[in-house]
């Protein structure tokens, strides 16, 4: 993590309670990381998203029990200043999307960080707390995106849910370009279970 933000201040950076929301959603708490970690749905579910985001560009990088997927801008708007020795330097890069095992994310943009903290409630109710960090106030704008971002993929974990129960409902293969954060939290997820 340190390689892609370690240039930005982060004890610089400010809660803002008034942006943070906590979203209850009706659905295992998996669903919700598998949506996360899923970058298939994005043109499908997030038709604004997917006018900054360059689809084909989106790169998903895994570690032991964490993974990065790097969402890189169409436009050279609202995108990361770095240094010249930033690993990123040259790169349009519009957000870091980090996922820590079993049920974090942290997720950079060049306003701050939102931190979200995924909660079980039981097996079909699930809680989600995004904790807002505000470095540059005047970037912020973006932020208003994620409300919606969110509100769309409430939608799809919720369906997702539905979907499972259904007695047509078969699993299917691995994409091993766009479900690599997928199959790896799988994997962890069995690894753990023993």
């Amino acid at each position: 993590m340190n390689d892609r933000i370690g240039f930005l201040p982060i004890s610089d950076f400010k809660y803002m309670p008034e942006i943070s929301r906590d979203y209850e959603i009706k659905a295992h708490w998996a669903l919700y990381c598998d949506n996360y970690l899923e970058g298939f749905h994005i043109p499908f579910v997030h038709k604004a998203l997917n006018e900054v985001i360059s689809y084909p560009e989106y790169e998903t990088i895994l570690f032991d029990h964490c993974n990065l997927q790097i969402g890189y801008s169409k436009n050279s708007a609202e995108v990361f200043n770095f240094p010249d020795n930033h690993i990123d330097f040259g790169k349009s890069v519009a957000a870091y999307y980090f996922w820590i095992f079993p049920n974090m994310m942290f997720n950079f943009y060049p306003w701050g960080i939102s931190i979200n903290i995924v909660k079980p409630i039981s097996i079909e109710k699930t809680k989600i707390s995004y904790l807002s960090y505000v470095w540059d106030e005047s970037k912020l704008e973006g932020r208003a995106e994620l409300d919606k971002v969110e509100l769309e993929d409430e939608e799809v974990v919720e369906n997702v849910q539905s979907g499972i129960r259904s007695l047509y409902y078969t699993t299917g293969r691995f994409s091993p370009t766009m479900e690599k954060g997928v199959h790896h939290f799988h994997t962890l997820v069995s690894e753990f279970m023993g």
